[in-house]
């Protein structure tokens, strides 16, 4: 494997390189793959970031992530189906980040969850045909931060409008760039028709989104500040894969609060002028993290940057831990009353 072969592995690839290396010289490079690939994702992540602030407003950073997440994404990723058609839909799919997480966050919290899980089962079923590719990762989780980061100003909705639809042009250049000499049997069409509720497939969809935004209305109507966080707990948790929900479920809460107290001992031994420069001490860590649970670990390092100065150290961490810990119990739950119904509908099928 070539040295920009390895960089372009994960680091849950590189590790196990790292680790069965049959020479110190191998083991040495993909040492350095894993910091150089880092480092680069990092430098590209916090380019785009700045840029989008720059150009659209700092209020607006919100959608360099998203661009940036999709970027990083969709570099290798697809939907399952005609390139062409697919770069289409993720356009489309931009098109609704561009306006309807705002109004859906600007209405009562019933209203807002009807227009949350259309608009989610929507994404699901037009781009996670094939769960294996988890494009509901990166989807799903930035329609999420496009509604949590709430506006108020028309002017700000405009350039983040015009933010989005640029990140869309930008997102589906990269795409169709990188994907267009792949040949799909699947097309658009196939996508509808492939609706089925005797699907595997289609039941976990459907229940996705309903565990993830109401998850959030109970947020909404509990009045529970960053009432999004509960619902990406939820995204994270709902694994297509039984078996990862019950390791995740467990994982979610105990690393979360581990996370959570890390950042808060960092914050309070850093001086003042070096707090800034946790949540990329966050993001470097995960970059160099192979498991999920210590990805939670760092992922809150970035979460709870963002919250300090709005609900202040202590009520950033205190909701942070409540609204996973709640996300991750609802989830459990809804998993195992579904199952149980899912059960009791089969034995029931089967007797008659």
């Amino acid at each position: 494997m070539s040295f920009y072969q390895a960089i372009q592995l994960g680091a849950n690839s590189l590790k196990p390189l790292i680790k069965n290396a049959e020479s110190k010289e191998i083991r040495n490079k993909y040492i350095a793959a894993i910091i150089l690939r880092t480092v680069l994702n990092l430098m590209f992540c916090m380019f785009v970031i700045v840029s989008f602030g720059a150009v659209f407003g700092s209020e607006n950073s919100i959608v360099g992530v998203v661009a940036v997440l999709a970027l990083l994404h969709f570099r290798f990723s697809n939907l399952d189906f005609n390139v062409g058609q697919s770069a289409l839909t993720i356009f489309g799919v931009f098109c609704i980040f561009a306006v309807v997480p705002y109004f859906a966050s600007i209405s009562n919290p019933i209203l807002g969850f009807v227009i949350n899980f259309l608009s989610i089962i929507s994404i699901l079923i037009l781009t996670c045909h094939n769960v294996k590719l988890f494009n509901h990762s990166i989807l799903v989780l930035s329609y999420l931060l496009l509604y949590g980061y709430k506006i108020d100003n028309e002017q700000v909705l405009f350039n983040r409008i015009i933010g989005l639809i640029f990140a869309g042009i930008l997102v589906t250049s990269i795409f169709y760039i990188k994907q267009r000499k792949i040949k799909f049997e699947n097309k658009f069409s196939n996508m509808i028709k492939d609706i089925d509720f005797n699907t595997e497939r289609t039941k976990w969809q459907f229940k996705f989104a309903f565990v993830v935004t109401s998850s959030v209305l109970i947020g909404e109507l509990l009045h529970i500040p960053r009432a999004m966080w509960i619902g990406i707990a939820c995204m994270s948790i709902f694994h297509p894969d039984r078996e990862q929900i019950e390791i995740r479920y467990k994982d979610r809460m105990k690393y979360m609060i581990i996370g959570s107290i890390i950042y808060g001992c960092i914050y309070i031994l850093l001086p003042e002028e070096f707090r800034s420069f946790i949540g990329l001490m966050g993001g470097i860590m995960v970059g160099f993290s192979a498991t999920y649970k210590w990805q939670v670990v760092f992922n809150a390092f970035g979460a709870l940057a963002a919250a300090t100065p709005i609900l202040g150290l202590g009520g950033a961490i205190i909701f942070r831990i409540i609204n996973n810990v709640f996300g991750a119990l609802y989830s459990k739950g809804f998993d195992y009353i579904t199952n149980s119904i899912n059960k009791k509908v089969l034995m029931n099928v089967n007797e008659a």
